[in-house]
């Protein structure tokens, strides 16, 4: 039997869930746009997928798992962010972010720019890491604390054009 989203949806409590896997699951539902519901829903038909395949042979273990590769190897990609590396100079724009519509790990850029038209909500959105980097120029608009959490291994943050 498949499931469609036309099917009935039913409201449930279930006891004993890990509150660490829980909340993970919760923060990656909210950065991907998704309902726990949708998120639950997601891992029950991959642990479906990969059950029902033990209990008829090994055969049906190979292609449930290819079935549940296929399924989270959608959902990783959907979700995880693109590595952008080894560059000497790099100048990024709003636009530049919305086009390429993925998060972004900024790795070992000697110089990061970040042009001042990035607003918060944007470079929340977009930017996932800094990491690696000898020198980040954030957005003028955009608090030095949120581009601080995003850095790991940052030489310096020098301050925006016109700020000191």
């Amino acid at each position: 039997m498949t499931s469609n989203g036309d099917e009935a949806r039913k409201d449930v409590t279930i006891r004993g869930v890990d509150a660490f896997l829980y909340n993970k699951a919760a923060e990656i539902a909210k950065k991907t746009g998704k309902t726990m519901g949708e998120v639950v829903n997601e891992a029950l038909r991959l642990f479906i997928d990969i059950t029902e395949g033990l209990r008829a042979g090994m055969q049906p273990i190979s292609e449930g798992l290819k079935e549940a590769g296929r399924r989270v190897d959608y959902t990783l990609s959907s979700i995880s962010p693109t590595v952008i590396s080894d560059v000497e100079e790099l100048e990024v724009s709003k636009e530049d972010l919305e086009q390429f519509g993925r998060r972004v790990i900024f790795q070992n850029v000697r110089r990061l720019v970040f042009q001042d038209d990035i607003d918060a909500e944007t470079f929340e959105r977009y930017v996932a890491l800094i990491r690696e980097c000898e020198e980040v120029r954030p957005p003028k608009g955009v608090s030095k604390l949120l581009v601080l959490s995003r850095c790991r291994k940052v030489g310096r943050l020098v301050p925006p054009d016109g700020e000191k």
